[in-house]
């Protein structure tokens, strides 16, 4: 649990960082409000992406490990 807790920490940290800089780029371009808008959308976006990923990753990771176990029989 403590495993899945950091992992899920770490990735929704970077996940969130790096799309509200592309989607805030994409919207404003480099402008003069661009870093602060930035921050708003990463700040108002980690806490949503941590909270699916780590309710979502579980059942996710069982159906992908089924998956690939029926395929190899």
């Amino acid at each position: 649990m403590k495993i899945h807790f950091v992992f899920t920490a770490v990735f929704s940290f970077l996940m969130s960082f790096l799309l509200s800089a592309w989607v805030t780029y994409v919207n404003l371009g480099l402008s003069e409000t661009f870093l602060h808008s930035w921050l708003i959308a990463f700040i108002n976006a980690w806490p949503a992406a941590f909270v699916v990923a780590f309710t979502v990753a579980p059942p996710i990771r069982c159906v992908v490990i089924k998956f690939f176990n029926r395929g190899l029989k």
